[in-house]
């Protein structure tokens, strides 16, 4: 318990002060910490996920690659998020860096990583809309 109320505060810290590389190895060291992320992201984390999700969609859906054009096409369609494509080309970029998406002709392709983050992004999203079903 104590354990990992500090290995929180650590993560909140490395957040606050934007240590990358710390974040990184604090999730890599403790993969229950992913939750801890999904329930407290804010609005550029809220983006992060569902590109990631629209990758995954689209590298489903193509068997290739996903494009910048079929990404901003996801979010659209998917997410009824628009987004320009030099947008969603930026944040592509930042999730390059962290390790989450790999360019790979001409389009990205999910990590390990990012494939885990699209799938638990796309789980929650099902179980709400299930949730908001009427029931018999």
């Amino acid at each position: 318990m104590w354990k990992k109320r500090r290995i929180k505060k650590d993560f909140d810290t490395a957040v606050a002060e934007g240590n990358d590389a710390k974040i990184e190895q604090l999730v890599k060291d403790n993969p229950w910490l992913q939750d801890y992320v999904d329930e407290n992201g804010d609005e550029t984390d809220i983006n992060v996920k569902r590109i990631c999700a629209a990758i995954g969609i689209m590298e489903d859906e193509r068997c290739a690659p996903a494009t910048i054009d079929d990404i901003v096409e996801s979010m659209g369609q998917d997410f009824n998020v628009n987004m320009s494509p030099a947008q969603v080309e930026s944040v592509c970029m930042d999730l390059e860096n962290k390790g989450y998406v790999k360019s790979q002709d001409a389009g990205y392709v999910l990590t390990v990583e990012g494939g885990r983050i699209c799938d638990n992004y796309l789980n929650k999203q099902s179980v709400e809309m299930l949730g908001n079903l009427p029931s018999e």
